[in-house]
């Protein structure tokens, strides 16, 4: 006969390892999900990116970028009735038409997508991707407004604050707002 007295032990035996499986199993499911996690190891978010690239360079990749945007909206714009595309070449300060204009900055080549409202939970808006001089691309798009710098190793746009994908971002909020599937 088992004496009662090893009962107490061993159910605290018990009570540790299961305290210290689900301790590990907790910080493996947070390692997995962990949005954070999974974006720093992607790489690309740091703001240093661009370092390696002159400035004609980093040029040439930003208008690419307008370019493979521009060209896959072009192929939808049959689908999407009303829908607006405008290349704005690069500016200068001196080419604000109004002074008192606090939204006007100085880039180097912008693409403006107005996007017609449709019947659904997201109305219509503009898209602006906007190359600056500071060596980075700016998104404003139904998400929010994002900077984004170019990965080298990757040769992907990824957001500067935390590392999410310029095109996946953009392409997202299209499906939300109009018809078909960009093919950047």
């Amino acid at each position: 006969a088992r004496s009662l007295s090893t009962l107490p032990s061993r159910f605290h035996a018990v009570k540790q390892l299961h305290a210290h499986q689900t301790t590990n199993y907790n910080q493996q499911r947070h390692h997995l999900f962990s949005t954070k996690t999974r974006r720093r190891r992607r790489g690309g978010t740091s703001p240093n990116s661009n370092r390696d690239l002159s400035p004609q360079q980093f040029l040439s990749i930003a208008n690419d970028l307008l370019d493979k945007v521009e060209s896959a909206v072009l192929k939808l714009k049959n689908n999407n009735e009303g829908l607006e595309i405008i290349r704005h070449p690069a500016s200068s300060s001196g080419d604000a038409s109004d002074a008192d204009d606090s939204e006007f900055r100085q880039h180097l080549g912008q693409l403006e997508i107005k996007v017609p409202s449709i019947e659904g939970p997201y109305d219509g808006g503009t898209y602006m991707l906007t190359i600056n001089a500071d060596n980075n691309v700016a998104l404003q798009c139904l998400s929010g407004n994002f900077t984004y710098v170019y990965n080298n190793t990757t040769g992907e746009w990824v957001g500067q604050e935390d590392g999410h994908s310029l095109l996946g971002i953009l392409t997202r909020d299209w499906i939300r707002q109009c018809h078909g599937v960009p093919d950047f």
